[in-house]
């Protein structure tokens, strides 16, 4: 059975990875297309309609960037209480807890790459709403 347990806990740790890619890039993404539509925003003489179906595209790209990144975060915490489960079913948490305890102290624990995530496409969400109001002052 403990290879069971190693299988699916290379698997869960490879999907967890892998989810955390597709997070990173919907995030360069969002910003990909917000620099573009920046760039066209300086370029004199761009068609405001162009504008205006750009600012939406970073709109709506944001929106989905931040679902996406929500519905990975609720994946990995799940992820993570299956390894957790294979570490004590594979006897590893004596080995483990005294580091992740010494890991878990004080305010950078609390900080981590989704939640870099959601900040940074909730704030290209603001500033695609803010550029849209813009659009239409």
């Amino acid at each position: 059975m403990k290879d069971v347990y190693l299988k699916d806990m290379e698997i869960q740790w490879n999907d967890h990875l892998h989810m955390r890619d597709q997070t990173w890039k919907t995030l360069q993404y969002t910003i990909l297309l917000f620099l573009g539509v920046v760039g066209l925003e300086i370029k004199e003489g761009t068609d405001q309609n162009v504008l205006l179906i750009g600012k939406l595209a970073i709109l709506i790209t944001s929106i989905l960037g931040l679902l996406v990144a929500f519905h990975h975060r609720n994946r990995q915490s799940l992820k993570f209480d299956l390894i957790k489960l294979y570490e004590e079913k594979l006897e590893l948490t004596p080995l483990i807890k005294p580091i992740l305890d010494e890991y878990d102290k004080g305010f950078f624990s609390k900080v981590n790459t989704s939640t870099y995530i959601v900040v940074a496409q909730f704030g290209l969400l603001i500033v695609a709403l803010a550029m849209l109001a813009d659009h239409f002052s």
